[in-house]
């Protein structure tokens, strides 16, 4: 008696992806939010920029629903994108789904996603496909530490601000470094955003409906404040 062969097509080795798991730099990485929350992340558009340096020829796409829309349907409502990656010679990265979330991250209904949400999303999924198909980042996601372009040379650490006696640990002054990544991240707000922030601000310290948020964010409680609501604007 013949020994059973199996019959089943041999698997085609699978294409072979970039692996950029050691691209990025701390040059590329930018910061937002403070205290608790603040984050590192690689911007969309710094990262468009290292596939085209390391993986020419890649492009990003979002897969079509059943109504030639962008925007995918969950069983239970809630809405997401699914993106995948062309090569050169037309390989194909697998889907890759990405949810539709509002500022909060929960995911929004399908009926209520704007073109906001959806840009917004494309943007999302483009980074976090890049770093689940090619590493790319990766190490921001697994919270490891990024190569520094300048290991060999020594910085200087950011010093705080000189501490005022008889002043108020919540008075004390902001140093420079912390008052512009302060400004820096209320730049980085909505329109709308930007205007609710700068109202509940001014409510919250006491100045009057026409004053300037900026010139008035100069010491730690500023800081605390944003420290403790910026995610209701983000």
């Amino acid at each position: 008696m013949q020994p059973e062969t199996n019959n089943l097509p041999q698997s085609s080795p699978s294409p072979q992806f970039p692996n950029l798991g050691n691209v990025i730099t701390t040059d590329d990485v930018s910061q937002k939010g403070t205290g608790s929350y603040k984050a590192d992340y690689v911007n969309w558009c710094r990262t468009m920029h290292l596939l085209h340096d390391h993986a020419p020829g890649w492009q990003f796409c979002l897969a079509y629903y059943v109504d030639n829309s962008h925007v995918w349907k969950a069983p239970n409502g809630t809405a997401y994108v699914v993106g995948y990656f062309i090569g050169p010679n037309s390989e194909r990265t697998p889907d890759f789904p990405q949810a539709i979330m509002d500022n909060r991250n929960n995911a929004v209904a399908y009926e209520k996603v704007s073109a906001r949400d959806l840009t917004d999303s494309h943007r999302r999924c483009l980074c976090t496909a890049a770093a689940a198909q090619f590493g790319l980042a990766w190490q921001l996601w697994a919270r490891e530490d990024v190569e520094n372009p300048h290991r060999g040379e020594s910085t200087a650490a950011a010093k705080p601000a000189a501490k005022i006696e008889g002043i108020a640990d919540k008075d004390q002054p902001l140093s420079k470094e912390d008052r512009e990544q302060c400004l820096g991240l209320i730049k980085e707000l909505t329109p709308d955003n930007l205007a609710r922030f700068c109202t509940d601000f001014r409510r919250d310290h006491h100045l009057g409906p026409k004053d300037k948020v900026a010139p008035a964010l100069t010491s730690k409680r500023h800081q605390d404040w944003m420290n403790a609501n910026l995610k209701n604007y983000v």
